[in-house]
């Protein structure tokens, strides 16, 4: 029985992988037994955003096992939040966990988060009360999220990630009211509003292999998060070169007004070219600071979907999908 014909599930987990082999094994059997311990008609939605290991083959084998299980494929990798869009897109539960799908955020607590949906909170979000991580990471996330509570234009939980339930009709905005392609998970679902409950829980070690961040992730992530809930990075680079504006007028006034007073040229060459040189730099992290801006303005104006998926995968049975998930 496919999923159209079978009845609309009341609650869906979704779970973005990404080279996930060691995990998703576990991942299934225990986000299974903790929604059964629900008792509730459920759904997980696995989305293989482009993996080039056995992550999707196994994925394939399980949903024989599984009937509960659907796999999305992507038709490559496309980003974490780019998968987290199709699974939400694709969910038909009253009521969406999300989740990453390298198990450090525990399954076993979807029967707490479902709890608080039932008692009429719209989003329940998870809260780390500690991270299994090494002390640089843990370093850097608390001065991300130090720096982004300062700047941004609402309140936006900190040490909440993507780990949630949300109400059918906060998907629906997130999924089809929010036309962005630039996305802060948590600070679009903070912006949301409506009653919004933590649940903390202690953040573990991932189950296999090391991050798939990186660096180079985390820099898109804190872009993201600052250029879409803040304008402080512009006001900033504005002021700053407005101060060097005025310093590099008022120096340079004085001396033209002091050599022609004088009749004789006035010393002070170096501090001068001191000046026009962080004028010159003062440019620069303005022009950086517009860049940065206008790169993500680029993307907004493209409008291209946020993935493709390739196929959907249920009882072991492919189908070819080719859409877009808006």
């Amino acid at each position: 029985m496919t999923s159209s014909e079978s009845p609309s599930p009341t609650l869906s987990v979704v779970a973005p992988v990404y080279n996930e082999e060691e995990a998703v094994g576990e991942l299934c059997s225990r986000v299974v037994a903790a929604c059964g311990r629900v008792g509730v008609p459920f759904e997980l939605v696995v989305v293989d955003d482009g993996s080039v290991d056995t992550t999707l083959p196994r994925l394939t084998e399980l949903s024989r096992t599984h009937p509960q299980l659907v796999v999305l494929e992507l038709s490559r990798n496309f980003g974490h939040m780019a998968a987290l869009q199709a699974g939400l897109a694709c969910a038909r539960g009253e009521a969406v966990v999300v989740m990453d799908g390298d198990l450090q955020d525990p399954p076993e607590l979807i029967p707490e988060l479902f709890a608080r949906w039932r008692d009429g909170a719209d989003v329940a979000y998870g809260l780390r009360a500690g991270r299994g991580e090494g002390f640089l990471l843990r370093w850097m996330t608390a001065a991300f999220y130090r720096l982004l509570r300062l700047a941004a234009r609402i309140e936006i939980p900190a040490q909440a990630g993507t780990f949630c339930l949300l109400s059918r009709r906060s998907v629906e905005v997130l999924v089809r009211g929010l036309g962005e392609r630039s996305r802060y998970f948590a600070g679009l679902r903070a912006w949301l509003g409506g009653r919004q409950d933590p649940v903390t829980y202690q953040r573990l070690p991932r189950k296999a292999g090391g991050s798939r961040v990186g660096l180079r992730g985390w820099s898109s992530l804190a872009r993201r998060a600052f250029i879409g809930f803040s304008y402080l990075p512009l006001r900033v680079a504005s002021a700053f070169n407005l101060l060097g504006s005025l310093a590099f007028l008022l120096l340079g006034g004085g001396t033209v007004t002091l050599s022609l007073a004088a009749s004789r040229p006035v010393p002070g060459w170096a501090s001068l070219m001191t000046l026009a040189g962080f004028f010159a730099f003062t440019q620069s992290v303005v022009l950086f600071f517009i860049c940065e801006y206008a790169a993500v303005l680029y993307d907004e104006v493209k409008r291209r979907p946020f993935s493709l998926v390739r196929s959907r995968i249920e009882g072991g049975k492919r189908r070819a999908e080719a859409g877009e998930l808006a």
